[in-house]
C-alpha cells in the first residue's frame, strides 16, 4: 500500500503495517485494505492477528478483530484512543527517564559480555557482533515497556485536535528515546574499544570499571544530565486525563536517578539479573529475565 493511501479519519496504513511488521518478522503474506470502518489487516495466522491487536492498541490505536470475531486472521483499525495514548506517554516517558539515568548501563553491560569471552575469540567481529545484540535488547526493552516504536511517525494526524497532540507527543518521545539509545550504543562502542587496549595492562575486573569510567568522561556524561535536557518535552508531551496543559506552564522538576535501574539492563551471559519494577516480557536471554533477549527476524 503506498504512503499516500490515507484514510480519511486519520489513520495511516504505512504506520499500521510497519507494527504489524514488527508483530509477524516481515512477513510478505501481509495484506492491508482501506475499508469504510478503517484500515483492515488480514494475517496469516490467528496468533499473529491477536498478537497485532494487543501490539496497536498499547501504541494508541483502537483496533479489534473483524466481525467481532475472536479467532478470525483479519483485524481493522478503527481510530485512536485517548486514554490508550496517555497510558502509553507515561509510559514513554518512562523509559525515557530510564535511559537517561543512566547513560553507562549499556557500556558497562556490553564490556561485561565482551570480557566473558576467551582471548583468542574477543576479536573485533564479536565486539560488533555484542554491541549490535546490546542495541537490540535496548529497544526490546523500550518496547516490551512503552509498546513498539517504528521509526518513522503517522504520515497523517486524527482531526480531533487533543487526540492529534498526544500522537504528535508520542512521536516525539520515540525520537528521544531513539536518540538516547544511538548514545548509549557510542558509549558502549567507546567502551568496548578501551577495554580491549587496557586488558593488556591491568586484569579484566580493572579495566572493565576503567574502560566504562574513561566512556563516561569522553562523552561527557553526567548522571541525570540527559534527562535535564530532555525534561520539558517529558513533562509536557502529553495532556492530564481531564484538561489540557497550558502552552505555558513550567515543566515539573526532573526526577532523580532511580537506584537499582541498572538492574533492568543486560547482564553478563548467563547472569539472570534482579527482578525489576517494570514488567517482565519476553524470554529471558543474556540480558536477564526483565531485559528481553533480541527477537529473531527484526534486526535493523
Amino acid at each position: 500500500m503506498a504512503a499516500a493511501d490515507l484514510d480519511p479519519a486519520g489513520l495511516d496504513p504505512v504506520h499500521i503495517m510497519g507494527i504489524c511488521n514488527w508483530v509477524t518478522g516481515n512477513d510478505a503474506s501481509l495484506q492491508a485494505t482501506t475499508t469504510a470502518d478503517g484500515i483492515r489487516v488480514s494475517f496469516p495466522s490467528r496468533r499473529a492477528a491477536w498478537t497485532a491487536v494487543n501490539a496497536l492498541g498499547r501504541v494508541g490505536y483502537t483496533a479489534a478483530h473483524a466481525s467481532g470475531e475472536r479467532y478470525t486472521r483479519d483485524l481493522v483499525v478503527t481510530g485512536w484512543n485517548a486514554d490508550r495514548l496517555d497510558s502509553r506517554l507515561n509510559a514513554l516517558r518512562t523509559v525515557m527517564h530510564g535511559l537517561a539515568d543512566n547513560p553507562l548501563v549499556g557500556a558497562t553491560a556490553a564490556v561485561r559480555r565482551f570480557a566473558m569471552l576467551p582471548k583468542a575469540a574477543a576479536t573485533p567481529a564479536a565486539a560488533n557482533e555484542i554491541l549490535e545484540e546490546t542495541c537490540q535488547q535496548l529497544r526490546d526493552w523500550t518496547d516490551a515497556r512503552a509498546g513498539i516504536c517504528v521509526p518513522f511517525p503517522p504520515g497523517r494526524l486524527p482531526d480531533d485536535s487533543a487526540i492529534a497532540m498526544r500522537v504528535r507527543a508520542a512521536s516525539s518521545c520515540e525520537r528521544v528515546i531513539g536518540d538516547l539509545i544511538d548514545r548509549h550504543m557510542r558509549v558502549a562502542g567507546h567502551a568496548v574499544t578501551e577495554f580491549a587496549a587496557l586488558r593488556h595492562r591491568m586484569n579484566d575486573r580493572r579495566a572493565q570499571r576503567t574502560a566504562v569510567r574513561r566512556a563516561g568522561v569522553f562523552f561527557h556524561l553526567r548522571p541525570n544530565s540527559i534527562a535535564q535536557d530532555s525534561a520539558p518535552l517529558m513533562n509536557r508531551s502529553a495532556p492530564s486525563a481531564t484538561q489540557d496543559q497550558a502552552p505555558g506552564a513550567q515543566p515539573s522538576r526532573p526526577r532523580r536517578p532511580r537506584r537499582g535501574m541498572a538492574g533492568e539492563f543486560p547482564a553478563p551471559p548467563g547472569v539472570t539479573g534482579p527482578r525489576g519494577a517494570g514488567p517482565a516480557a519476553g524470554r529471558p536471554g543474556p540480558g536477564g529475565q526483565d531485559f528481553p533477549a533480541a527477537r529473531p527476524g527484526r534486526h535493523p
